[in-house]
Order: C-alpha cells, then sequence, then structure tokens
C-alpha cells in the first residue's frame, strides 16, 4: 500500500498586491502556464480528467488579507506522481503570470496513520451547478467526499474495490458562513471542514490519496488543500 506522497514548496513574489478571495486564481494561472512548457503537461492540462494535485494558499497572511508586491511567501504544491513534481519543479520557474518563482525544494513523504483531516482552503462541492450549501444536507456532503475522494484513487489504482462504506466516520463544518473566493469572473462558495478518519488500510489509503490530489472538486485551482493529524 503506498501511503507516499510529494510535496514542492515554492517561494514566490507577487508582481503586484492581490487580495485573498484572488489569490488561488491567480497561483492556479501560474501553474496552467507553467505546464504549458511540456507538452504532456499541456495535454493534462487540457484533459477533463481529476488533475493529480492540490495546492494551498500562499503563508504566512498578512493582516490586511492582502499579498504585497515583492515580499517572499511560499505556497505548497503536492502529487502523488514523481514525474509530474519534477516537472512542476523545473517548469513553474519559468512560469509568467502575477508571481514568478524564485526558489523551490521537493520533498517526499511517507505518511503515518491518519487521524483527522482538515481542510485549510474551502472545499467546493457542486449541487446541480450550484455550490453545495447546508440546506442541501451534511449527508450529501459525506457522500460526494467519500466518491470523489474513491474515484481519485481509482484512478491510479484499477484494482481497487470500494467499500460500501465511507472511509471517515465523523464530518463537521468549521465555518459559520460559506467561505467566497473569485475565480474566472465568479464567486465560488466553499466551506472548511473537518473528518475523522478511519483506521482501516483502505481508508487510510484514501486519506493519503486527499493529502496529495485534494478534498472534494476543483483542487487544481486550490481549493480542498488539507493537512492530517494522527
Amino acid at each position: 500500500m503506498n501511503l507516499c506522497f510529494h510535496e514542492l514548496l515554492f517561494t514566490i513574489q507577487f508582481n503586484q498586491d492581490i487580495p485573498v478571495r484572488q489569490v488561488q486564481s491567480s497561483l492556479a494561472a501560474l501553474i496552467a502556464n507553467g505546464m504549458t512548457f511540456s507538452e504532456p503537461l499541456k495535454e493534462l492540462h487540457q484533459q477533463n480528467i481529476f488533475k493529480p494535485y492540490v495546492f494551498s494558499m500562499p503563508y504566512p497572511l498578512e493582516p490586511d488579507r492582502i499579498y504585497r508586491r515583492g515580499r517572499m511567501y511560499c505556497f505548497n504544491l503536492r502529487t502523488q506522481k514523481l514525474d509530474f513534481a519534477l516537472a512542476m519543479k523545473n517548469y513553474l520557474p519559468q512560469a509568467q503570470g502575477n508571481a514568478r518563482v524564485v526558489a523551490t525544494e521537493l520533498r517526499t513523504y511517507s505518511q503515518p496513520q491518519i487521524s483527522e483531516l482538515v481542510s485549510l482552503t474551502p472545499i467546493i462541492v457542486t449541487v446541480d451547478n450550484l455550490c453545495w450549501m447546508p440546506e442541501n444536507g451534511i449527508g450529501l456532503l459525506a457522500s460526494r467526499l467519500h466518491n470523489n475522494a474513491a474515484k481519485k484513487y481509482k484512478a491510479i489504482n484499477s484494482e481497487f474495490a470500494e467499500p460500501e462504506e465511507m472511509f471517515f466516520e465523523l464530518l463537521e463544518i468549521l465555518n459559520r458562513k460559506p467561505i467566497a473566493m473569485s475565480y474566472k469572473g465568479t464567486t465560488l462558495l466553499g466551506h472548511k471542514v473537518q473528518l475523522k478518519v478511519k483506521p482501516q488500510p483502505w481508508a487510510q489509503q484514501l486519506a493519503v490519496t486527499v493529502l496529495a490530489q485534494g478534498l472534494a472538486e476543483k483542487n487544481s485551482i486550490g481549493f480542498g488543500y488539507c493537512i492530517a493529524r494522527r
């Protein structure tokens, strides 16, 4: 059972001030531009499939929630695919956008037992072309989170037999009101969540997949980035 994932640490400078609600869109555009330097990555970006990565918000976050032009920030990009990580380490410093990469570092982690997953960026689940809201029901959200994680793992391990039970036993919404983020002229409404993960090996593998590829949808634009707790 593969419980490893790879994490790229990028140090960046923005070339203009960017509010926090727009920063994920800016980083997504930078990553997309970096992928154009490789034909396989360019094809991957254009395909309507699960993208094998997720990335964090830049840190540290300024007190007024505006990232400053010229200051140094870091963000993390995770994946289970080493070839993708090595390619992005090479190509992202060449990318053009609202930020430039000034340093990179690649780390590989072997994740021990996970007891909880906590989303640091909002999760997005779409229901009838709208973002999930509490009135849609917590049961629907739980089902979508589990099914999405299982499909991502199935995409990298076709022999995976999805169990009937979910890989987590507790789902908690952490925010009181939806979190608004801007993307391509529209506003996406997300939520931060915490999952209590089951100890079975198959559940742990899905949890690692979530760590490496993100929870729920739109991970390639920075949604669903999680941390693990033992």
